[in-house]
């Protein structure tokens, strides 16, 4: 009997790896993004649904194990999972789902410069009225037709906006008009490679 539940329980741990694992990967790539969709609406759809499934998914894998200590871990879970779905909801409502013409307006790209088959991109954000406006620097290059491989250059807040001129090494980044409180120096060179990361 034994040997015929081990497949079963097999897939269930597997279940439970894929799906926590996935989980750690989303939240982590929130932070830090390394590929994202290239349309900011699709983006964003798909990581509400992300963020919002994956922890929940997870749990009932570990629940489905079907040991008293995996449901007991599962049952626990609930009460955090609540909260953190709860601020996730929150969070969205206030700060995402903002767009005008098809423009993200908590992350809205103001300026891109080419440099050797990439893209270094100014992104605008605004977190609220509560809040002053910061600018993050990214090197994006198409992976396949709508997804892009990332890497984030720099931030600055507070900061409205900065000027940049591609460089044989990289880009160097100014601020002519004083629109950024954040940058105090004179200019800022960058180091690029290619393909982002190699």
């Amino acid at each position: 009997m034994d040997a015929m539940h081990r497949p079963g329980l097999a897939e269930r741990w597997k279940a439970v790896a894929l799906l926590g694992g996935g989980s750690a990967i989303f939240f982590w790539q929130l932070r830090h993004p390394i590929i994202r969709l290239e349309w900011p609406v699709a983006n964003e759809l798909l990581g509400f649904a992300l963020g919002l499934c994956l922890p929940w998914l997870t749990a009932a894998a570990i629940f489905r194990i079907g040991r008293w200590w995996s449901k007991t871990i599962a049952l626990i879970a609930v009460i955090p999972l609540l909260l953190c779905s709860a601020v996730f909801l929150l969070g969205s409502a206030l700060t995402g789902f903002a767009y005008k013409n098809g423009r993200d307006l908590s992350f809205d790209r103001f300026a891109e410069t080419h440099w050797k088959g990439s893209e270094v991109r100014f992104y605008r954000t605004n977190g609220g009225a509560a809040t002053d406006f910061g600018v993050v620097i990214r090197q994006e290059r198409t992976l396949i037709p709508g997804v892009v491989l990332v890497r984030r250059l720099d931030d600055f807040y507070p900061c409205y906006s900065l000027d940049a001129t591609s460089t044989d090494v990289g880009i160097a980044i100014k601020d002519g008009h004083s629109e950024c409180r954040g940058f105090q120096e004179q200019r800022r060179d960058y180091r690029l490679k290619p393909f982002l990361y190699f």
